[in-house]
């Protein structure tokens, strides 16, 4: 009788007695091996091996000496034999290798070390991943067992850890100190290119997949980390392998050490940030486009009024020169020409004029034409810009201000597919009929809607990106030349206006952008006004520790109220400076015992904060500070019943 290693006492041959609650026990090929141990020569035969793996063999060493591993495991499961040939023959000097068996419904762990002309060779049971556990060990046979509790918490264990393998967004690694791994979550393919398998073989892959410019300073830090006991965080660069794709990581790293301070391993994880350091970037940019709008505007009021000043000037000479003078077309032609200039640079000023969010009623064919006469101006000579505007007027519902970005935004995305020239056309439609619009982002509003359509003549779009080009961050642009945002604003302001936007393309011919707004029937205003419904107050309460404060906060939460309690005039002032809270009033619950908010009142009102203040009053009324009561708004007494009071509270918080 062969019996396992473990500790489940299963045998070949179970005692008769305790055949109604055994588990269902394996042949012999599947008993538990733990520490077999072999040499092998170069040539993958058995030198000598512990009783321990012969056992499991079911054979002595001597019987197995010579004899070639492989070929041993090929008996116990034919596709081992082929797994361990290959493997012998091309791990690394230090290497793992996982061998799973539907056959004997086991999984095998195997180890070699190289030395000279010979291999050593550890072999283990290894528990299976904890779906094929369930198979193996079905819950009925298994559930009159005393180790049914421990199997339950391995399979719920090795459960969660396979799902925060492959469902955490980040990279969870144990990293040896030659930067092989022994563990590393799968995803790790995804990001560089390289299976986790490979990655647990070879140490060179972590470098190789390090951007070039970040491996010095990432070998530094990792140096000072080998001296420091603390963790190490930082950021750092990769490649994927194949496709050149460069992510950032953030890194926390921990070292784990023997008890003399030897380094053994860095646990740790790495989260993808590039989208995080892109968008850092692009505001870092924005905030500079800001402040240069800014001075541009300046620079368009100054430039105004020297234009201003020359026409002046320019009118004075013109009515002192006689009729014929021939100095007369000339001061006409500086005039006029001073005259153009300071109306384009009014144009300019009205695109930085009012501020996101606010909606008005607008003729959709004046915004076009003003934006168009100027972008004519400024876009570059080899886009021709043309407008086919409606004969009569299109009223539209909008944030004009917005609207002006997104129309600039489609021009210059009409410019960047023009590299060679051609027409930039701004067309404004009114629809009595539904449109027949492909490509659509949004709902089509209800006729009669309006349309402006923005073409170019340039290269076109391919039909396979037409799913993405609305999407966050995605543009065809090299790096640093667009920021993958124009068109995702462009979808949201549609969103926002209950108006829609579809595209037509065809490479090297062209592309318009059409965006549907619904006609504007002026009720809009009126149904954008928020519902008139009561407010629902938030009270700072500040009052002594214990049942009067609780039982005070509990009525006011049931009658609707929003209550933040604090017993510390400190904290009180902290949370009334608190950006998370809009206080409307400020409830101070004065006992003989507690006096304090006499003084936060005088702190609260010293700072001018814009609050109603009540006081109720659990103590004698002549007793408190005259001049504390005055500033009071209002003084209920802390018996007041609850109907009484919620009334009180609403007539003074209600009052502008």
């Amino acid at each position: 009788m062969v019996e396992s290693n473990g500790s489940s006492g299963c045998s070949v041959n179970p005692p008769e007695a305790d055949q109604s609650i055994a588990p269902p026990c394996a042949p012999a090929s599947a008993t538990w091996l733990d520490g077999g141990l072999a040499v092998l020569r170069k040539s993958g035969d058995v030198v000598s091996l512990n009783d321990s793996l012969a056992m499991w063999f079911e054979a002595t060493p001597g019987e197995l000496t010579g004899q070639s591993l492989a070929k041993l495991l090929g008996q116990r499961d034919p596709e081992w034999e082929r797994s361990v040939r290959d493997f012998l023959s091309q791990s690394a000097a230090f290497d793992r290798l996982e061998l799973p068996s539907q056959r004997a419904a086991q999984r095998l762990a195997m180890e070699i070390c190289r030395h000279a002309d010979f291999q050593i060779v550890r072999l283990a049971s290894v528990l299976p991943p904890a779906r094929e556990l369930e198979e193996l060990f079905p819950a009925p046979s298994w559930e009159r067992l005393a180790v049914n509790d421990t199997f339950q918490r391995v399979l719920r264990a090795e459960a969660q850890l396979e799902n925060l393998s492959y469902r955490w967004p980040g990279i969870i690694f144990s990293q040896r100190p030659d930067f092989t791994f022994a563990f590393v979550s799968p995803k790790i393919e995804e990001l560089t290119g390289i299976s986790a398998q490979e990655w647990r073989r070879n140490s060179k892959h972590f470098w190789h997949v390090v951007h070039e410019s970040d491996a010095e300073p990432l070998m530094a830090r990792l140096r000072n980390g080998v001296r420091s006991p603390g963790d190490m965080t930082g950021m750092f660069r990769i490649r994927h392998v194949e496709t050149g794709r460069v992510t950032y990581l953030w890194e926390h790293r921990q070292p784990v050490r023997s008890s003399n301070g030897l380094l053994l391993s860095y646990e740790g994880i790495w989260l993808d940030i590039t989208r995080q350091t892109i968008a850092e970037r692009r505001l870092l940019n924005m905030s500079w486009k800001e402040n240069l709008g800014t001075l541009t505007m300046g620079l368009a009021h100054d430039f105004c009024n020297i234009m201003t000043g020359i026409i002046s000037l320019s009118e004075t000479y013109e009515a002192s020169l006689e009729e014929n003078s021939s100095l007369r077309d000339g001061l006409n032609l500086i005039r006029s020409t001073a005259m153009q200039a300071g109306q384009l640079s009014n144009r300019l000023r009205q695109l930085h004029q009012g501020s996101p969010g606010e909606k008005n009623y607008h003729d959709l064919n004046e915004i076009v034409a003003t934006l168009a006469d100027v972008l004519q101006k400024v876009l570059p000579r080899r886009a021709r810009v043309q407008t086919d505007l409606a004969t009569k007027q299109l009223p539209i519902y909008t944030d004009a201000f917005e609207l002006r970005q997104v129309i600039v935004n489609l021009a210059m995305n009409a410019v960047d597919a023009m590299p060679d020239g051609g027409n930039l056309i701004f067309r404004t439609s009114f629809h009595e009929e539904p449109p027949d619009a492909a490509n659509v982002q949004g709902s089509l509003p209800k006729v009669p809607t309006v349309c402006l359509s923005v073409s170019d003549t340039g290269v076109g779009i391919p039909q396979r990106m037409f799913n993405s080009i609305f999407d966050p961050f995605f543009t065809t642009k090299p790096l640093g030349k667009g920021s993958g945002l124009g068109l995702y604003n462009t979808r949201l302001f549609a969103e926002k206006h209950s108006a829609a936007i579809s595209v037509e393309s065809r490479e090297r011919v062209g592309t318009t952008f059409h965006i549907w707004f619904p006609m504007a029937n002026f009720t809009e205003a009126e149904s954008a006004l928020p519902a008139n419904r009561p407010a629902r107050h938030t009270l700072l309460a500040v009052g002594p520790a214990g049942d009067v404060l609780n039982q005070t906060v509990a009525r006011l939460r049931e009658s609707g109220f929003y209550v933040a309690p604090t017993s510390s005039e400190t904290e009180a002032i902290e949370i009334l400076n608190s950006p998370a809270f809009q206080f409307t009033g400020l409830l101070l619950i004065c006992t003989n015992e507690f006096r304090e908010p006499v003084s936060l009142c005088e702190r609260v009102l010293s700072e001018t904060v814009p609050l109603k203040t009540i006081c109720l009053l659990g103590c004698n009324q002549d007793e408190m500070d005259a001049d504390f009561l005055r500033k009071i708004d209002v003084v209920i007494p802390l018996q007041t019943s609850s109907a009484e009071l919620i009334s009180r509270l609403k007539a003074i918080l209600d009052k502008p």
